[in-house]
């Protein structure tokens, strides 16, 4: 075989091969471009997090609850909050003071009074005043949990009543809450990816 045969029959193999080197750093420059779209898309789509821990605490007449509501009926998540309850037994009452953050956006706080009824290991009152809703509070000294129910009241005058859930139950809990990922609401297959392999992990 003479000199000129033989490379005529390697110009195949190493043409073959510097396509495939192409199309590897093609491939490679595609998943870093597809990355980079999905870090932007979370990181502008990040909300706020409600910065409490959850916790139930009494000592003499006084009982307190603090954190986040969280649905324990399985529901849709709740808008993010944070609460604070503080209670006197000898008043026979309850001060509540909530602030909501809606996106990024964060309300100004609402407090108010409710009277309370008091046995002793737990405390218990109703919030009446939404036009639409009725809260039921009770804080369990014992378990050490703040738990909620919120039924639908149906208005007259208000026909949107008639949108909101007929009953949710909730539990105070700590602020942060990783099921707020926005990876359900937006296009990020590598990411989710990601996530994926680290539970398996």
């Amino acid at each position: 075989m003479t000199i000129q045969a033989t490379a005529a029959a390697f110009e195949p193999k190493a043409a073959k091969t510097k396509r495939n080197w192409w199309k590897v750093a093609f491939f490679v420059a595609l998943l870093a471009f597809e990355m980079a779209r999905e870090w932007a898309v979370i990181a502008s789509a990040e909300e706020a997090q409600p910065s409490a821990v959850g916790m139930v605490f009494g000592s003499g007449d006084y009982i307190a609850a603090r954190g986040r509501w969280k649905r324990i009926d399985g529901g849709d998540r709740l808008v993010p909050s944070t609460v604070t309850i503080q209670c006197r037994r000898e008043m026979a009452l309850c001060i509540e003071s909530s602030v909501s953050i809606n996106d990024r956006y964060v309300s100004a706080p609402e407090v108010e009074l409710f009277t309370a009824q008091f046995t002793p290991d737990a405390v218990t009152y109703e919030n009446d005043s939404p036009e639409c809703a009725r809260y039921s509070v009770s804080i369990d000294l014992k378990l050490k949990k703040a738990i909620a129910v919120r039924e639908r009241k149906l208005s007259r005058t208000n026909a949107r009543c008639v949108t909101l859930e007929p009953r949710i139950e909730m539990q105070l809990s700590d602020g942060y809450d990783p099921d707020d990922s926005k990876f359900d609401e937006h296009f990020v297959p590598m990411m989710q990816l990601i996530v994926a392999l680290a539970k398996l992990g």
